[in-house]
């Protein structure tokens, strides 16, 4: 029943239509894609592919958690085939340009045996051979026109190159500045305590000072008061030493007992007085 759908319908010629405009649609598809990853590739830190901006950013990612991506080319190459350029990837649409060709063969040989089994060798046998084989060859050179491995390895020695030898070397030093910054800080930190615990026995010992500077409570002063009322007179010129204050009461005492004993002697009087006026005034 198939064999007589086949050779009384064109069935097979249109689906071998439709596999050949399939065929073309992915090279175009694959060739526009890549043709942008191309030229996004080869200015990868100003582009504003998704793409290059997802790599960009998952490179730095796993440079701020790991410090360095150890195998980039994996780490590029997994980035690459999994990127969806229209519907579907780029290895999906590249599969779809082979497969293409070889259903185009597949379906050309089937409609040519159909026919020949139904009528034997007639014209249709020999127009689906020569439609497959056509078609065969026409989408083998569209798919080899634009050479897809070599635009992959492109985009991929962009990114790698971009990766390790600009973006890695940026971020270490970024990383570096980041460090110096942060010592920075922590020995501020560790000095500004210094400075606090300095002014603070600073302010202790000024306290200290001011305290043992200022006047004692009136009880303890009490008895030294009444000890140097004691021992203080009220004489102007009178050293401040107490032995030479003692002394000097008992000369006064005894010149004032001498003068009550003996008022005939006012000469020797005013002499007593004046060695004890020199004494003061020594």
């Amino acid at each position: 029943m198939l064999r007589n759908v086949a050779t009384n319908t064109n069935v097979i010629f249109y689906l071998m239509a439709v596999i050949g405009v399939l065929g073309a649609l992915a090279k175009l598809v694959n060739h526009l894609t890549l043709r942008r990853l191309v030229k996004a590739a080869g200015n990868m830190p100003k582009s504003t592919h998704k793409l290059i901006k997802l790599v960009r950013a998952k490179y730095e990612h796993a440079c701020m958690i790991h410090d360095s991506v150890e195998n980039i080319d994996a780490f590029v190459e997994k980035y690459i085939y999994e990127y969806r350029g229209f519907l579907f990837r780029i290895h999906t649409w590249r599969q779809i340009e082979l497969l293409s060709v070889w259903f185009s063969g597949i379906l050309a040989a089937l409609g040519a045996s159909a026919h020949y089994l139904s009528f034997g060798f007639t014209e249709s046998v020999y127009q689906y051979i020569a439609a497959g084989v056509a078609e065969v060859v026409l989408l083998s050179v569209v798919i080899r026109l634009t050479d897809e491995p070599y635009k992959i390895n492109a985009v991929k020695m962009y990114m790698v190159d971009y990766l390790e030898n600009i973006c890695a070397l940026r971020l270490r030093k970024q990383r570096q500045t980041d460090r110096d910054e942060i010592s920075v800080i922590a020995t501020d930190s560790t000095q500004k305590p210094v400075f606090q615990n300095a002014a603070q026995s600073g302010s202790q010992n000024v306290s200290q000072s001011a305290s043992q500077s200022a006047p004692q409570p009136a009880a303890e002063q009490k008895p030294q008061f009444r000890e140097e009322k004691k021992l203080s007179i009220n004489i102007e010129g009178e050293p401040r030493n107490a032995e030479k204050g003692e002394a000097a009461r008992q000369a006064v005492r005894r010149t004032v007992k001498e003068k009550q004993e003996d008022d005939d002697r006012p000469v020797l009087r005013e002499e007593a007085i004046r060695q004890i006026l020199e004494e003061f005034l020594a």
